[in-house]
């Protein structure tokens, strides 16, 4: 018997703007220009040329499609930790060494936020600071978690919508809301850590 091939990650990047690399990166760039969120950043003569601004916003893209890549079930999984009946599991399995709990997790919500930074730089020397804001809100309903030995192992899907919104500069350049698609059982990097800052 052979195992089928295990699916990319789904990203933020491929939720948001779609999975070709490089239809995203272009779509960015385009959103970044219609929306004038890279225009101005470059002090002196070059701010004058329209060519400097969109070679500016090229790159940017490029940039911020890399700062995208975040998965979209290693932000679920984050914010699961936090989930107190997750946690009274941990406690459970952790006083009873390879015990396993199920937990239905009941319709809740988690919200992602991310305020990474981009430096541009003009021949090596810093010209401007570009703030970026993303976030995630998860919408879910009818998962079972899995913990064991105080870790979240394995999480059965249920129904998922999430709306991802990107902002550069405080400008909104692209925002979706959508059913996410997820397998049966949710592929966990590796297991987390429920109880990592507790006694």
């Amino acid at each position: 018997m052979t195992r089928a091939p295990a699916a990319a990650p789904l990203t933020v990047r491929s939720f948001l703007l779609g999975r070709d690399d490089r239809g995203a990166d272009e779509a960015l760039s385009r959103a970044l220009h219609d929306q004038h969120a890279g225009a101005g950043l470059l002090p002196g003569p070059r701010a004058l040329t329209s060519a400097a601004d969109r070679a500016v916003e090229v790159e940017l893209a490029s940039v911020i499609g890399g700062l995208l890549e975040l998965d979209l079930v290693s932000l679920l999984a984050a914010g699961w930790v936090k989930h107190r009946a997750l946690r009274d599991a941990a406690l459970r399995t952790r006083r009873y060494p390879g015990s396993e709990e199920l937990v239905a997790l009941t319709t809740h919500s988690i919200t992602s936020t991310h305020h990474p930074v981009v430096d541009v730089l003009v021949d090596g020397v810093p010209a401007a600071t570009v703030e970026v804001g993303l976030t995630v809100v998860f919408e879910i309903t009818g998962f079972v978690a899995v913990v064991r030995d105080a870790r979240l192992v394995a999480v059965r899907a249920g129904e998922c919508t999430a709306e991802a919104k990107l902002a550069v500069r405080e400008i909104p350049v692209a925002s979706r809301q959508g059913r996410l698609n997820l397998p049966a059982e949710l592929p966990l990097r590796s297991p987390v850590e429920l109880l990592a800052h507790s006694p």
